[in-house]
């Protein structure tokens, strides 16, 4: 799945990346920047649970700081979620190649988190982001529905902006 987010930008130059469709349809930069919060958000959840307590990488190495996001709301979990599209429009986001660069980062360190889950971790209880009581697994399907509408919206706008709107086929 992030693999196939990455190829839906691969796909774009800087300019079609970074251009909202309408005022209520976010670039495909914001939207790559969302997932990429979104899995470095999940991966220092998860990390508990298959190693150490490890921090997100948009603190730890410093891409906030970097990228001029000091005191900016970010939404919930810091991740662009109910930022609402003017805000989200606003955000002083990079180049493509910077987040890019980012989200493949934040990708890489949840697919190794997934990936070090067994039988036992990915069965055991876990309190999602929404509070809710779950299991690492029921979690995992969540993020992975969440990621899907993204790829979906990516390719929806790769298609209006004439690129082939499909990386699956």
């Amino acid at each position: 799945m992030n693999g196939q987010i990455l190829q839906a930008i691969d796909a774009l130059t800087e300019e079609e990346a970074s251009r909202w469709p309408a005022r209520t349809a976010p670039s495909c930069k914001w939207h790559l920047w969302h997932m990429a919060r979104w899995a470095d958000y999940v991966q220092a959840l998860l990390s508990p649970v298959v190693d150490v307590q490890a921090p997100e990488l948009w603190e730890f190495a410093g891409v906030a700081d970097e990228w001029g996001f000091d005191g900016i709301d970010l939404g919930m979990w810091g991740a662009g979620s109910g930022l609402g599209n003017e805000t989200g429009q606003s955000l002083p986001l990079p180049s493509i190649l910077r987040v890019r660069s980012y989200a493949a980062e934040a990708f890489e360190l949840l697919e190794k988190r997934v990936g070090e889950l067994d039988d036992q971790s990915f069965n055991a209880p876990f309190t999602d982001w929404h509070d809710n009581d779950t299991s690492v697994g029921d979690a995992m399907v969540g993020y992975i529905a969440h990621a899907n509408r993204h790829l979906g919206m990516l390719e929806a706008i790769s298609g209006i902006l004439g690129k082939d709107g499909s990386i699956t086929v």
